[in-house]
């Protein structure tokens, strides 16, 4: 479905086939785009993460500087059907292995040339898209950007033992148990639900700090990631009220896992001339973004673009 064009900018829904499920994509494009964007959610959210009901938000604000974007809603979330429920038998590694190069093979259909993809991924987004990376060393992503991205978490807190390891590892996990599938809506620490699959392999990676190796087939990325020198440049970006799900300190430790030398990492806080201490979702929401954080990612795309 195709809506008038605003501001030399096309909306568009999409649906993408992944077996007999239906990946929603949310598309805003450029008239003049000749480069496209992939925008991968986190954990418990959908893409709307990216762009609001009034076409705010980093997604329309990239079409709007020239960008062809694509806002995916991962299996059961958002607008894709079906719904998570407990007959929902996903994992991980379908997410990795199945979902994502559906979404970029539909992207590519839309040129008949070949199209620089880049992606801007939010949280547990930007792990997917690396483990698929590290299984497909064939695959060429011109650039990358990270918001608020970390593998797992090595910060200590009182509040970090009782979000993360009290209500999220222990009541929602005796809960999924009984439910089957992890009800974050019902439970109010979250915006969408995930399958009992995805929760489980999310929680094994998050609590393993050395080691990272997939859950379904014994896949090790960290060695993986050591043969490779081709990996695409990639911005981290994360802000000082991120007390835990995408700490600095996380991050750098993925940074350091994936040991690529193009990456680099910006630390958003008013103590560095920004306008918030940004959290784990108005990093991606906040209209102070709009003149903080969203240009720098915009340059960051383009200098990419222009590198050979």
């Amino acid at each position: 479905m195709t809506s008038p064009q605003i501001d030399n900018i096309t909306k568009d829904e999409l649906y993408v086939s992944v077996g007999s499920d239906q990946l929603y994509v949310k598309r805003y494009r450029h008239q003049n785009a000749q480069e496209a964007i992939l925008m991968i959610h986190g954990s418990v959210e959908s893409g709307r993460i990216f762009y609001s009901n009034s076409d705010k938000g980093i997604a329309p604000y990239l079409a709007q500087k020239g960008f062809d974007v694509f806002v995916a809603d991962f299996r059961g979330r958002g607008k894709s059907t079906p719904p998570v429920s407990s007959k929902s038998k996903n994992r991980q590694i379908d997410a990795i292995e199945e979902e994502i190069p559906a979404l970029l093979n539909r992207i590519k259909q839309e040129y008949d040339a070949k199209v620089n993809i880049h992606i801007v991924a939010h949280s547990w987004g930007g792990v997917w898209m690396l483990a698929h990376l590290a299984r497909h060393p064939e695959l060429t992503i011109k650039s990358m950007v990270y918001l608020a991205v970390k593998r797992s978490i090595s910060i200590k807190s009182f509040k970090k033992f009782f979000e993360v390891d009290l209500v999220w590892k222990w009541i929602s996990g005796l809960i999924t148990n009984i439910v089957g599938y992890f009800p974050a809506k019902e439970m109010k620490i979250g915006d969408e639900n995930e399958s009992k699959g995805v929760y489980q392999d999310c929680k094994s990676w998050v609590y393993s700090l050395d080691k990272w190796v997939d859950p379904t087939d014994g896949f090790d990325y960290l060695k993986a990631f050591e043969k490779r020198s081709d990996l695409p440049p990639t911005l981290y970006l994360t802000g000082k009220k991120e007390y835990y799900l995408g700490h600095q300190q996380d991050v750098k430790r993925l940074m350091k896992e994936v040991n690529n030398t193009k990456d680099q990492f910006i630390y958003l806080s008013k103590d560095n001339g920004y306008a918030l201490d940004y959290n784990h979702i108005n990093i991606c929401t906040a209209k102070e973004a709009i003149e903080d954080h969203f240009p720098i990612i915009n340059l960051w795309l383009k200098q990419q673009k222009l590198a050979q």
